[in-house]
């Protein structure tokens, strides 16, 4: 089946109780293997991930952005929760994260909150985008973004419902709609998700610094 990564999604779960290792290391072991999106966050930047292995103990996921082993992370999954762990090694665009506390893998990437359907990891930015409605063309600040969306500045123009296009340099045009209005505040989902790689590329040029990161500083354990 093919996700709103933009790769075929499919699902192994894992039965060891150690994090996965890197691909010449983890022979004979068993993970569950996951395309789908997640969230790294440290005391420096936030990054969208692509989760490939998670067990009880940890993920292996592909990064998009540098990083470096014996950093302190949160995870946040599709789902809605989120863990907190150690990176324990970096190779060939992929990382390995062990959990502080051991985890409840179906528990994890269950739908959290209430949720009928997961919503893809947004990343909080600082950012500009184009809004055009017609043959208007407005310039508007994009507060955070994901492969479904953005939240923008509401502008003089936008209200739920309203068709539009989003334009945003470096990603592709989207035609759009409008779904909800609140004080200054609009969010926009796109009729058409971006791809995992081009946002997450797009974000790390962009040198995005975390505004998350109260969970990484106090107790490390999983949130619902």
């Amino acid at each position: 089946m093919l996700s709103d990564t933009g790769f075929t999604e499919f699902t192994t779960i894992s039965l060891s109780e150690t994090p996965p290792e890197s691909a010449d290391r983890r022979e004979g072991q068993r993970y569950m293997s996951v395309l789908q999106a997640g969230k790294i966050i440290t005391d420096t930047l936030q990054e969208l991930c692509l989760i490939r292995n998670i067990s009880s103990k940890g993920i292996m996921a592909e990064i998009f952005a540098p990083i470096e082993a014996d950093v302190p992370v949160e995870i946040e999954f599709k789902a809605g929760a989120s863990v907190c762990g150690m990176v324990r090694w970096v190779k060939d665009g992929r990382a390995g994260i062990e959990f502080d506390e051991a985890i409840d893998v179906h528990t994890v990437l269950a739908p959290h909150g209430g949720r009928m359907a997961p919503r893809a990891p947004r990343l909080s930015i600082d950012s500009m985008a184009r809004i055009v409605i017609g043959d208007i063309r407005e310039r508007l600040q994009v507060f955070d973004i994901s492969q479904g969306g953005v939240k923008v500045d509401a502008g003089m123009t936008l209200e739920p419902g309203l068709d539009v296009v989003v334009e945003i340099e470096g990603l592709p045009v989207r035609a759009s709609v409008v779904r909800w209005v609140s004080g200054h505040h609009a969010g926009i989902s796109f009729n058409r998700v971006m791809a995992l790689d081009q946002v997450a590329y797009w974000a790390a040029q962009q040198g995005l610094q975390s505004t998350d990161l109260q969970s990484v500083n106090k107790q490390r354990v999983i949130s619902r």
